[in-house]
């Protein structure tokens, strides 16, 4: 399996540095000083990765299981690069009755939108037998992921920790690495996704949650991740939720956490005692070694069943940090921390997440609004974004139809041409009663503001489409922890959304209505010259959030819930993004021809059994 949170598991130095130079590759660059989305080092080095995918029998937690492996390995081997490095990942797919297709989730992918790792979107699936080889420059630096976007491979192993080396605003002594935290199924992905949306929810319940891959499952003794601290030092750790479905509270006992970037944003820092990470998201830290060199203490990783249900005993993970002098043969005695299992679903305040380098959005060119729907459709209940669910064509790219000019696309793959126009701006309104972690490729978006959204009145001021799913608005609120406890007020409205909607029935203003919707928010944005910027925000039940970004990155992005059940079952919304600047790119047509011949060959023969969103 993986080294990632073994005894013998190395610390990262603060850059890779290349051939005898052992310079700082960023020179004097900054985060407080260099606007990352517009200029980068050029090391001139190519970082080199091989990965062979494999489906074989593991047992992370003690259980045998059904996984996909990189290299053997579960997690998939840690991508490590210099900001300014180009990688190339070469995949060769040996599954034998499967395509696949790896997503860098949190590269911008600017000038190789080719690159991006979606299947049906970006490129065709690498399919059994074939090989593909992935070559970007990473916009950005900090710490991300990559995980497969065919259909829901990531949830049955197929993901892995990247860490690229960049300029840090904090000062510390070791970088311990990366910390995954996910939950975990012992069934294998398709099989729950095929229960899901033949509406037998309770396959989506997680049977454990694991610490860089490791816990044990009902007492039965398996190894847990282990992590080193050294007394009176500064550590690094970066922390990485890659569940399918699962909101990971990350506390350590007794101790205090600096968060200084989430994605990859450096922020400016701020102390807390617990982080709340939803999947997809990522968060780096500092955690000062208080301890004396003999001392051991728990890290822990909750998963709240208002948030996220799974089976009994399924819900927490422990990992033992030890100092250096500590006997690692006696399991570490602290307790929990008073916020540890708290069962809040949001992430921190917007108005505490202030980037350390300022960006403000300006107006936007285009504002839309859309609500979040699950609907019946036949035998499934499916997912509704503004009255649009979502489904890709693996053997027809939307990217390469775009580069050959031709720009209508079938509804069902929820594709909108946003033009030239230089900003977008969503507000996304949840009246369900599940959170959504809401993830967009190709960009950053800053996050504006938040705040309860559960009145339908509102939200769909011409009536709502027949059979409509929306959950009354006191299921929104208290079924999947839509509004914080008293020790987590959040400088927003967060009374009780009943008691809220009546105080406004009276006395409300008209809202404001885009198309056949109309939306919560007064208009208001946190932090208005810089507000939060990151690549997924958690969206609550009951609540909306406003995001905007710039158009500066021709392509096609989806945006999406980061939920694997959820995506799979059509909770995606597609963004073609000037189309004009990469008509009839030749590197697009290149890069598709590879996978796409060889993903039409094989076709040819078998019978892809894609039975939900494709991604």
């Amino acid at each position: 399996m993986s080294n990632l949170g073994a005894p013998q598991d190395q610390h990262l130095n603060k850059w890779l540095g290349h051939g005898t130079s052992s310079s700082c590759p960023w020179g004097d660059m900054s985060a407080t000083n260099t606007n990352a989305y517009q200029t980068r080092p050029d090391t001139g080095i190519t970082r080199r990765y091989d990965f062979t995918i494999t489906k074989g029998t593991a047992a992370p937690d003690g259980v045998e299981a059904e996984l996909l492996l990189i290299n053997s390995q579960f997690p998939g081997p840690l991508i490590e690069c210099d900001w300014g490095d180009w990688l190339e990942i070469t995949v060769h797919n040996n599954v034998s009755d499967e395509g696949t297709a790896i997503h860098w989730h949190g590269i911008l992918q600017q000038e190789t939108a080719w690159m991006d790792g979606v299947p049906g979107i970006a490129q065709c699936p690498i399919a059994p037998g074939s090989s593909y080889t992935y070559r970007f420059k990473p916009d950005l630096y900090g710490t991300c992921w990559y995980h497969s976007h065919y259909e829901a491979q990531a949830v049955s192993g197929l993901s892995g920790p990247i860490v690229i080396h960049g300029p840090t605003h904090v000062d510390y002594d070791i970088d311990l690495g990366p910390i995954t935290v996910s939950d975990y199924y012992h069934e294998y992905y398709d099989t729950i996704t095929e229960g899901f949306l033949e509406n037998e929810v309770e396959v989506t319940l997680s049977d454990n949650n694991l610490i860089n891959g490791k816990n044990s499952y009902d007492n039965n003794g398996a190894p847990l991740a282990s992590f080193n601290f050294t007394s009176g030092k500064t550590h690094r750790l970066r922390l990485i939720n890659t569940s399918a479905f699962a909101v990971q509270k990350i506390s350590i006992d007794d101790y205090k956490m600096t968060v200084m970037a989430n994605d990859l944003v450096p922020i400016n820092p701020y102390e807390t005692d617990v982080v709340t990470l939803g999947p997809g998201q990522r968060s780096d830290v500092l955690v000062y070694g208080k301890g004396e060199p003999t001392d051991s203490t728990w890290l822990r990783a909750y998963k709240p069943p208002n948030c996220s249900p799974g089976k009994q005993g399924s819900y927490l993970a422990t990992a033992a940090i030890f100092y250096e002098n500590a006997d690692r043969t006696e399991n570490p005695t602290s307790q929990p921390g008073s916020n540890a299992y708290n069962d809040y679903c949001g992430n921190d305040p917007l108005s505490q997440t202030v980037p350390a380098y300022p960006l403000a959005p300006g107006d936007p060119s285009v504002t839309e609004i859309i609500p979040i729907e699950l609907r019946p459709n036949g035998s499934s209940n499916l997912w509704y974004l503004a009255n649009r669910t979502f489904r890709v064509d693996y053997n027809d790219p939307q990217l390469l139809n775009a580069r050959n000019g031709k720009l209508e696309f079938p509804h069902i793959q929820n594709v909108h041409n946003y033009g030239s126009n230089s900003s977008l701006r969503f507000i996304i309104e949840n009246p369900g009663f599940q959170p959504h972690p809401v993830h967009i490729h190709g960009h950053n978006f800053w996050v504006l503001q938040e705040g309860p959204c559960a009145d339908n009145e509102t939200i769909f001021p011409h009536g709502q489409p027949e059979f409509a799913h929306v959950f009354s608005p006191g299921e929104a609120s208290d079924r999947f922890g839509g509004r914080p406890g008293s020790s987590h007020q959040r400088g927003l409205h967060v009374s009780p959304v009943d008691e809220y909607l009546e105080r406004r029935r009276s006395d409300r203003p008209k809202p404001m209505i885009i198309g056949n919707y109309g939306t919560c928010w007064d208009g208001s944005i946190v932090n208005p010259s810089n507000p939060q910027r990151r690549d997924v925000q958690m969206l609550l039940p009951g609540h909306y959030i406003v995001v905007q970004w710039n158009q500066d990155n021709p392509g096609i992005w989806p945006l999406h819930c980061h939920i694997a059940w959820h995506l799979s079952a059509g909770m995606g919304w597609t963004i073609l993004e000037r189309p004009d600047d990469f008509y009839n790119s030749m590197s697009i047509s290149n890069a598709m021809s590879q996978t796409c011949t060889d993903w039409d060959a094989w076709t040819n023969y078998h019978i892809v059994d894609q039975i939900d969103g494709g991604l």
